[in-house]
């Protein structure tokens, strides 16, 4: 007899922190964390934007993982499964819009967050997930950071001809061992022929966010 395979639902509930500005509110950043890593955490690296009156929302990925590390396993966030299959890994990020653009949904409507222009940003796998989804809703979201990543431009190939792009920034250390410099240079050169202004900005912060990718950051977003 032949197997026969069946699925189920299965559901959770997944985290998502907010920062508020200090002083007058100017711009909510959505921050996505990197693989295993969570909204909090990525928060303590973006905190002191909030001084620049930039409120933060942190959602942890809707995909848990088990991380093991030096003080015994935790439990992770993920943002897609990525195997090499590329159908099913649009898929994985189709459903982590979905998630996201709920989640904004939500945000609009709580009048405890400030109506203010939202932004998006994207560290490593996150990255992979903020550019994909900046340049599906520029309505959404008036620009995206790039942190340790590429564009996934193979999957973006009709918004690229449509002429109506967010401004993107790519945060990048030309010696990260985990993302090669050359194919970030490749995603400017794509948005920059589909009629965008891309920037790259460099740092020797390796594949992080430290102090310095939060200082230029904090200075690209006071052009909004």
């Amino acid at each position: 007899m032949n197997p026969v395979h069946h699925s189920r639902l299965f559901e959770l509930q997944v985290p998502w922190t907010w920062i508020p500005p200090e002083g007058e509110p100017k711009l909510i950043l959505m921050g996505l964390h990197g693989m295993g890593q969570d909204g909090d955490y990525l928060g303590r690296k973006l905190q002191q934007l909030s001084q620049h009156g930039i409120g933060l929302i942190l959602p942890s990925g809707p995909y848990p993982v088990e991380i093991r590390g030096k003080s015994g396993p935790r439990q992770g966030h993920a943002w897609y499964i990525y195997t090499g299959d590329q159908p099913d890994f649009r898929l994985s990020l189709d459903r982590s819009e979905e998630d996201l653009l709920r989640l904004v949904e939500a945000i609009t409507l709580d009048s405890t967050i400030p109506d203010v222009p939202l932004h998006l940003l994207g560290f490593s796998q996150g990255g992979y997930l903020a550019g994909y989804i900046a340049c599906r809703h520029p309505d959404i979201f008036q620009s995206c950071c790039i942190a340790s990543a590429r564009l996934k431009h193979e999957f973006l190939e009709k918004e690229l001809t449509l002429g109506h792009l967010p401004k993107i920034l790519f945060l990048h250390d030309k010696a990260d061992r985990l993302t090669a410099a050359e194919p970030v240079v490749k995603s400017a050169e794509i948005l920059t022929t589909a009629g965008a202004k891309p920037t790259i900005e460099w740092h020797d912060e390796k594949h992080a966010i430290g102090d310095h990718c939060v200082s230029i950051l904090a200075q690209w977003l006071k052009e909004f």
